[in-house]
């Protein structure tokens, strides 16, 4: 597999999560979050023991692509130009209660997607929709309860080249993925949406998301 190490950008349940189970993958992991790598030290030997702690505006450095997987309301605390040139997951959700940027807002007023919102945002990075319809426990399965029930993610891009390493990822961490054909139609992976949280197939997915499986 070309990924050989990941950056996640959070250091929450699910992102500790995504960690532990990229880890079981042989997916080397880098982590970051508000906090320096020295207090997260004793929290990650709990919770993500085989990862890296870094700092944030280290956290693209060395990685072959970084996953977003901090609260949307914290995105203006994120340094734009340290992840320029990346492959990014954006992994988060929109929540109703949740105090967002005036720039997110302003874009879900435009009528656009969360993901194309962050992706105007970050648009000196390539922004990928995935792993946000799944949550953290699941993540988290063993590797065989995962194939047994062969769930699958969907992963948005407007890049099929992008898709495609996502596609990698998704498929070394035990899942099924399955391609959308653009950022904007990750609009049925967010909270609320035909798949959020929802344990899929492969033609599931794609039937709930109303695509061609023909």
């Amino acid at each position: 597999m070309s990924i050989k190490r990941i950056g996640i950008l959070g250091a929450g349940r699910a992102g500790t999560a995504l960690a532990r189970a990229a880890a079981s993958a042989g997916i080397e992991v880098h982590i970051a979050a508000s906090r320096p790598p020295r207090m997260l030290k004793y929290h990650l030997a709990q919770y993500a023991s085989h990862a890296t702690g870094v700092l944030a505006e280290d956290i693209a450095h060395d990685v072959d692509l970084v996953v977003l997987m901090v609260p949307q309301e914290e995105l203006d605390d994120i340094d734009v130009s340290s992840l320029a040139g990346t492959l990014l997951i954006d992994a988060t959700n929109r929540w109703e209660d949740e105090p967002l940027p005036h720039w997110f807002e302003s874009a879900l007023d435009a009528g656009l997607s969360s993901s194309e919102a962050i992706a105007a945002h970050f648009k000196s990075s390539h922004v990928v929709k995935a792993l946000n319809h799944i949550s953290h426990w699941d993540m988290d399965a063993d590797r065989a309860t995962k194939q047994a029930a062969q769930r699958a993610l969907g992963v948005a891009s407007d890049s099929s080249e992008n898709a495609g390493t996502v596609c990698e990822l998704t498929q070394a961490l035990g899942f099924s993925p399955v391609a959308l054909s653009s950022l904007a139609a990750g609009r049925g992976m967010e909270p609320g949406g035909a798949v959020f949280n929802e344990v899929l197939d492969a033609v599931e997915l794609a039937e709930r998301l109303g695509l061609n499986t023909d």
